[in-house]
Order: C-alpha cells, then sequence, then structure tokens
C-alpha cells in the first residue's frame, strides 16, 4: 500500500472493512496502521463512506469529512467500494474498500492554487453543503438556506465589494455542483470599454448625420425659396424668369422642369398669339371674299334660263352644277356630310372641270357601298381633287385620268380614300415636305392649297388622321387618306 501511495501524493488513508467489523487501515502520511485519520472511529462499519458503499452498485463518492486531532487533522473525501468474491458471489459483499483522499487535491482541481483576486472554484453537494473551497475552514459546512450562492462568497471573505456573478455545472455521475463565482466588472471590462468604444463612434456618427442633415436642409429650404421666388416672378407675368439649379437632387429636378415649362408656355403664348393673327387675317379675307349667296343663286337662275331660250343646254347644265356646288360650299362649309352626299357632289364638281378643260381628262370613282352612311367633313377632299386637275393635269390637252376610291379602313373604324392622277406629279422636295406631318401643316393662310387640306385634316381628326403622298414627275401622284370615324357629337 505504501508503494502504491507514491503515485499520488493526495492519498491520505486506505482502509478495507469487513463485514464482521474486522477493518484493515494504513494511513500514508503516518505510515502506520494505528494512528490514522479513523482513530476515533472503532467500528468503521459506522463510517459514513462504509454506510454509503452498503447498498451502492458501484463505487460511492463521500462528501468532504473534517477530522480533528493533531497530525491527522484535515479535510478528507472517500472513495468507497464493496469487495465480492468472484468465484462465490452468492455468499455477497466480503468486504469494503475506502480510499481517503486529501481535499487539496479537489482544491487544486478547481485552481484555487492560484491568484483569485477576481475569481474563485469551489465545489458544493445538492444539499449546499462545501465540498470544496479556497478557504479550508469553509470546507464541510452547509451554507446559510437563508444566503444565496453569491452572498454566500461575500460572507466568506471573496469579492467582496464587487458584482458577483456564478457559473454552475452539476456532475451527474458524483452529484457535485462545481462553481465558478466572478467579478462582473473585471471580467466584462473588454466588453465595457468595447461597448464604450461604440457609443463614442454612434455619437460621433450621430452628430456627423446631424450636421449633413442640417446642411441638406439648408441647400433644400434655399433651392425651395428659389422656386417659390420663380414661381411668384411668373404669377405676375414675367415668363422670362430663370431659377439658378442649385442641386442635382429632386429640388434640382423641379426647377429644371419649372425652367421647361416657363419655356414651353412662352412658346406656347408665341404660338396662340400667331394662330389668332392668322385666324383675324382669314376672318378678314371671308369679309373681303363675302358674296350675298341668294344674289348669287338668283344671277345664276337667270343666266340658266337665258341658256335655255338659246338651247344651250351644255351651258345651262354647267351652270345647274354650278349652283349645287357653290350652295353646297357656302352653306355650313364645316358641316359633317355622308360619303354618299360626298360622292354626289364629286359628281358634279368633276363634271363642271371637265368641261372647264374641255374634256382633257376622265374620271372613275369608286365608293364602296359599306362607305355610304360614313360621315367626312364636306370640303375635306375639294382641295386635293383641285389640285390632281389644276396641277396635275397642266398643259395636259387630252390623256389625263383621276381615279377616287373610298373604301373601309383596315380595323373598320374609319375610311380610306384615294386620289390618283396620271398628271405631271411633282418635284421629291415638296413630296418629301408634305410627307412630314409638321411641315406638311403649316398653313400660312394665303391659300386653300394641301397645306391648308392638312391643316385642317390635323384640326378635324388630330392625331388620328394620317395621310401618304407617292409621286414620281411625268407620271403621277397618289394621295393616301386614312380618317378616323368623327365624333358622334359634331354631327
Amino acid at each position: 500500500m505504501k508503494l502504491y501511495r507514491n503515485s499520488d501524493a493526495g492519498i491520505r488513508c486506505l482502509s478495507i472493512i469487513c463485514p464482521d467489523g474486522m477493518t484493515v487501515t494504513y494511513d500514508f502520511e503516518t505510515d502506520s496502521s494505528l494512528n490514522t485519520i479513523w482513530y476515533d472511529y472503532p467500528d468503521m462499519r459506522q463510517s459514513p463512506p462504509y454506510c454509503e458503499a452498503v447498498d451502492a452498485p458501484g463505487m460511492v463518492l463521500t462528501d468532504t469529512m473534517y477530522f480533528e486531532g493533531g497530525e491527522n487533522a484535515g479535510h478528507f473525501f472517500h472513495i468507497s467500494k464493496r469487495l465480492f468474491d468472484f468465484n462465490d458471489l452468492e455468499k455477497g459483499s466480503i468486504g469494503t474498500i475506502v480510499l481517503s483522499v486529501d481535499q487539496k487535491i479537489l482544491s487544486s482541481i478547481c485552481g484555487n492554487g492560484t491568484t483569485q483576486d477576481n475569481s474563485i472554484n469551489f465545489i458544493l453537494n445538492k444539499e449546499q453543503r462545501v465540498i470544496s473551497y479556497p478557504d479550508e475552514d469553509f470546507t464541510g459546512i452547509s451554507i446559510n438556506p437563508d444566503l444565496n450562492t453569491e452572498e454566500f462568497v461575500k460572507v466568506s471573505g471573496y469579492l467582496k465589494n464587487k458584482k458577483v456573478a456564478l457559473n454552475q455545472y452539476e456532475d451527474a455521475d458524483t452529484g457535485w455542483i462545481f462553481c465558478n463565482a466572478y467579478d462582473r466588472d473585471y471580467m466584462l471590462r473588454d466588453v465595457n470599454r468595447t461597448q464604450g468604444m461604440q457609443i463614442g463612434i454612434t455619437v460621433l456618427l450621430l452628430g456627423f448625420a446631424v450636421i449633413m442633415t442640417l446642411y441638406t436642409v439648408r441647400n433644400m429650404d434655399k433651392s425651395v425659396k428659389s422656386v417659390v421666388e420663380g414661381m411668384q416672378e411668373v404669377k405676375k407675368g414675367n415668363l422670362d424668369v430663370v431659377v439658378p439649379v442649385q442641386s442635382f437632387d429632386e429640388i434640382g429636378t423641379i426647377t429644371d422642369n419649372f425652367n421647361e415649362m416657363t419655356v414651353k408656355v412662352r412658346e406656347l403664348i408665341q404660338e396662340v398669339t400667331e394662330a389668332e393673327e392668322h385666324q383675324k387675317n382669314a376672318e378678314i379675307r371671308a369679309l373681303e371674299a363675302q358674296i350675298n349667296p341668294h344674289f348669287l343663286y338668283n344671277t345664276l337662275d337667270s343666266i340658266n334660263w337665258m341658256a335655255i331660250e338659246k338651247e344651250e343646254y351644255e351651258i345651262s347644265k354647267m351652270i345647274r352644277n354650278l349652283g349645287v356646288i357653290l350652295r353646297y360650299s357656302v352653306n355650313k362649309s364645316n358641316q359633317i356630310v355622308t360619303v354618299r352626299k360626298l360622292s354626289d357632289w364629286l359628281e358634279k364638281y368633276i363634271s363642271l372641270q371637265q368641261m372647264r378643260f374641255n374634256d382633257a381628262f376622265s374620271y372613275c370613282l369608286n365608293i364602296d357601298k359599306d362607305t355610304y352612311d360614313r360621315t367626312v367633313y364636306k370640303l375635306l377632299l375639294q382641295p386635293f381633287v383641285e389640285n390632281a386637275i389644276i396641277h396635275g393635269f397642266k398643259e395636259m390637252e387630252s390623256g389625263g385620268f383621276l381615279q377616287i376610291d373610298i373604301i373601309p379602313a383596315e380595323n373598320g373604324q374609319g375610311i380610306v380614300i384615294i386620289i390618283e392622277d396620271n398628271g405631271k406629279g411633282m418635284p421629291q422636295e415638296m413630296l418629301k415636305c408634305y410627307n412630314d406631318r409638321e411641315e406638311a401643316i403649316k398653313d400660312e393662310g394665303k391659300s386653300i392649297g394641301l397645306h391648308n387640306a392638312f391643316s385642317r385634316m390635323n384640326m378635324y381628326y388630330g392625331e388620328k388622321a394620317s395621310w401618304n403622298v407617292s409621286s414620281m414627275e411625268g407620271m403621277g401622284t397618289v394621295i393616301t387618306l386614312r380618317l378616323p370615324l368623327p365624333d358622334d357629337s359634331l354631327l
């Protein structure tokens, strides 16, 4: 046994207790079987390690006990186990072995051999009895139930005036609770330092954010005031105001849009002024050219009867057609009529032009019956037909041919009108101008030619109407008009 003790200096005593009370004990410290820590136990069967091992199936760990008596004084815990004869197991236990170990072994396991200014380690059992403690005076005592573990640590003289935190681990095999009490502030010093730095950085960032916000708000307020002042100037009628762009944010975009708006308003006012001037001139020309319709109709009727009396029936036919044409043209020229009435007027108008030009051309009207009841503005086609006859057949004594087709549009929502002639055609510069919508609708108010006709189409139908002009010099011209159905409220 002495040789075994040399392998671990923590073992104090080894005892073998037989069921009949016979005991063999050896104390490694006193090197004696008589002078042992169990001196005060004449019957070892009354010792706690033996009693706890009687009914235990395996090894038993007994809590630290304090022994008095000079050189045998100290705190020791015990490991005990029953012994059996494997050749005669029915006989039961033949003895119990008890190994007594110095509590200092537990203290070294807990690390209490080092300086413990900021933390201590100790062991408790489930009944809150101290198994191992840095101060051996507390080993073996039970903690006052009125105190929690943290308060007990302070009462024991450790971690005074500090915020004590506790970590615990309960070992399932031994039932012991391993405790670590530490100074919370000391352990969290790095965390607190980091938090302080974070708070400082946060304050700096907040300060920077406040400064940037104030700067941004100030600039925005300045930009808004500049835009408002510009609006006040526009309200007074000053459209020449230009608001300076002081930023490139949303306010800057508003400023740009405001400046563009004032420019467009000036342009629109200029266009309206010019339109009013054109309208005024047109009204003056209309007044200058105004003729009393009744006087004109009565005069033509008198000439017609004179032609009949002299048996000039061709002249009479021309005068009748002219009367119908004039009556059709003068009476509400912007009125909407059906294609049926328009085709009747076209027959008379083209027939009269044939007589005028001594049958230098022939014509053909192809009117799809599905378009008879559809409507158009009554004098919309007159400039196109007149242009084909007067300019297309100019200097032609014979062989001219004019064809007019009126068919439904592909989508069924309008009509397509095609005016085709085999006249002299038109230059490419003029063709390019007519096919450019913006150039084509420029009506200077000096004639009722194609510019006037395209301008009226744009005025009547807007973007819903379209046209295309195809022409080759010496071969003829084809004008294709695509008209939507007019608003029923205009009928």
